[in-house]
C-alpha cells in the first residue's frame, strides 16, 4: 500500500546558532524553505517587519503550483522571529567567464540588525544546495552595504558588479558558517 507524503507547510532545510547583537548570546535558529501555496508559510512571509524584500514575489507566486522563485526563511527557534530571508532562482549563464553553465541567483536578500553575521548561514545553505545541484557559481547583484558579510563569506565581486562565489570555494564557506555558527544540514 502506497501511502502520500503531507507536507505541513514550511520545510526545516538546516538548524545554526547565530549571535544576538544586543547580548552577544548565541540563539538556536532554524532555516526554512518556504512554500508559496501553503497558508502558515504565506503568513510567516507576510506578517514579517524583515521579509519586505520577497513579500510582492512570494506573494504572486501564491497562485503558481511551481513558482518562480525558492523562498528561505531563517527564524529564531524561541521567538520565531526572522533573522535573514533570501529568494534564488537558477539561470544558465553564458560568456566568457570561468562561471559559465547553471549558477544559482540570490534575486533578494535580507538580514535582521539585530543578529550578527544573520545572513551568513544562510549563504552558506545556498552555497551547499548549489553544490547539491552541481551549479558552477552562487551570484548575486547585492551592493556589500545590502549584506555587509559577502565578503567575508568568501564571495568576490566581479567587473560587473555582481559578487559571485564559484564552486571551488563553496566548501570555505560551508566550513566557516560550520566553526561560526554551527550549522547542520538536514536535506
Amino acid at each position: 500500500m502506497k501511502t502520500q507524503a503531507i507536507s505541513f507547510g514550511k520545510t526545516a532545510v538546516m538548524t545554526c546558532t547565530v549571535k544576538s547583537a544586543d547580548k552577544k548570546t548565541s540563539v538556536d535558529a532554524t532555516l526554512y524553505q518556504m512554500d508559496p501555496t501553503k497558508r502558515e508559510d504565506y503568513r510567516d512571509v507576510m506578517y514579517s517587519k524583515h521579509t519586505t524584500c520577497i513579500k510582492p514575489d512570494f506573494s504572486k507566486d501564491t497562485g503558481h503550483r511551481q513558482g518562480m522563485y525558492e523562498y528561505y526563511l531563517l527564524q529564531n527557534d524561541k521567538t520565531k522571529e526572522v533573522i535573514a530571508c533570501a529568494q534564488t532562482s537558477r539561470h544558465y549563464r553564458t560568456g566568457k567567464s570561468a562561471y559559465n553553465g547553471v549558477s544559482t541567483l540570490i534575486n533578494e536578500m535580507n538580514q535582521n540588525r539585530n543578529y550578527i553575521n544573520g545572513a551568513e548561514p544562510v549563504l552558506a545553505y545556498l552555497a551547499y544546495n548549489a553544490g547539491e545541484r552541481f551549479d558552477k557559481c552562487v551570484t548575486t547583484a547585492f551592493d556589500r552595504d545590502e549584506i555587509p558579510c559577502l565578503k567575508n563569506s568568501k564571495f568576490t565581486q566581479l567587473k560587473t558588479g555582481d559578487w559571485c562565489i564559484p564552486e571551488k570555494r563553496y566548501h570555505l564557506l560551508i566550513d566557516q558558517a560550520d566553526k561560526r555558527e554551527n550549522v547542520n544540514f538536514l536535506v
